[in-house]
């Protein structure tokens, strides 16, 4: 008797749970440009493992690579007004919200990508983020992701001096810091999507293009590319965004979850993209592709400051000029932004 009253209990229960489980889950899209198989998906994989475990599966994080969402632009723009709930990307693209973030993209400014990762963590970064939140609504989980060390590619010409860059039409994506840079190196900059770039290399719309090692190697460019030039002339952090919109929606445990969650992840893709860079040298060289190092001090550096003219009325265009006084930033980001603060 006590069986036959326990068995129509069991689904009544079921039933009553299983709404409750689905009630307490939060989905959250995370997009970006970069293709699947990059080391930066590795470590949004490790973001959302560590979100869902720290959550206790409340948060689940899904990943949208290669510009399932939109272009970085596109993306971002939802992230601000809430039709998006994250981002993972390209600093400088941040610039369209916030200008000053793009200092930290400035060519030949950093010692090493740890000095770059550690002032993207720093109270600067901090105060950055506050900005950015107030006036797009966007908040800022963590700058420390690093992308890597940018170096040229070409097709035809092996860049050993500025003067070997005239007249050559160089791939860059659209931010006006990396157009100036090309540009101040004695290139033709052309914006291209992140999609396009292997086969515009390939059909020679363009002679060549700036990315770190490991993307050369992941999108093959080595393929349609003879040249590698070790000219570190950028190093690149990336951010990890959420919409304010979203992360007020989290309970107060799941947004710190959120917060150590991104900068962890961090921490591990750096070591990868690190490690990565590394393997992808020895993969290029061994492919064929002729790795030049070139004379690094020939090409023009920035002052502390990227000096940026104020929006035009009308197009919001920002200009970029360089600065041909060499200066090396190591720690002193305070200084960094505050003289770029001035100029822009």
């Amino acid at each position: 008797m006590k069986r036959i009253r326990l068995l129509p209990l069991i689904p009544v229960v079921l039933a009553l749970a299983t709404p409750v489980a689905a009630q307490t889950k939060t989905v959250l899209k995370l997009g970006n440009v970069q293709a699947p198989g990059m080391v930066v998906q590795t470590g949004l994989k490790r973001f959302a493992d560590l979100a869902r475990t720290g959550t206790n599966g409340e948060v689940d994080i899904e990943i949208y690579p290669a510009a399932q969402l939109g272009s970085e632009q596109e993306i971002l723009e939802g992230v601000s007004l809430g039709t998006i709930h994250m981002f993972e990307g390209s600093a400088a693209s941040l610039g369209r919200f916030l200008p000053k973030i793009e200092a930290f993209a400035c060519p030949f400014a950093w010692k090493s990508p740890e000095a770059l990762a550690k002032a993207a963590r720093s109270k600067i970064a901090e105060e950055l983020g506050q900005e950015l939140l107030k006036t797009r609504g966007i908040r800022l989980l963590d700058a420390g992701w690093l992308f890597g060390v940018r170096h040229l590619t070409t097709t035809k010409t092996a860049v050993k001096l500025p003067q070997d860059m005239k007249g050559l039409k160089i791939r860059v994506q659209p931010d006006a810091l990396y157009l100036a840079t090309v540009r101040a190196m004695g290139g033709n900059p052309t914006p291209i999507d992140a999609k396009e770039v292997y086969t515009s290399l390939e059909a020679g719309i363009v002679d060549g293009q700036e990315n770190p090692i490991s993307n050369v190697v992941q999108r093959k460019f080595n393929e349609v590319q003879k040249y590698l030039m070790l000219t570190g002339h950028i190093t690149q952090n990336q951010v990890v965004v959420i919409s304010e919109k979203a992360f007020q929606k989290l309970t107060p445990r799941q947004q710190e979850v959120m917060k150590k969650a991104a900068i962890a992840a961090g921490d591990f893709q750096n070591a990868l993209v690190a490690r990565t860079d590394a393997e992808g040298l020895a993969k290029l060289r061994a492919a064929g592709m002729q790795v030049i190092e070139p004379d690094v001090a020939a090409f023009p550096r920035l002052q502390p400051a990227c000096v940026a003219t104020p929006p035009s009325k009308g197009n919001g265009a920002r200009v970029f000029t360089i600065g041909s006084k060499p200066r090396r930033i190591e720690h002193r980001v305070e200084l960094f932004i505050a003289l770029y603060s001035r100029q822009a």
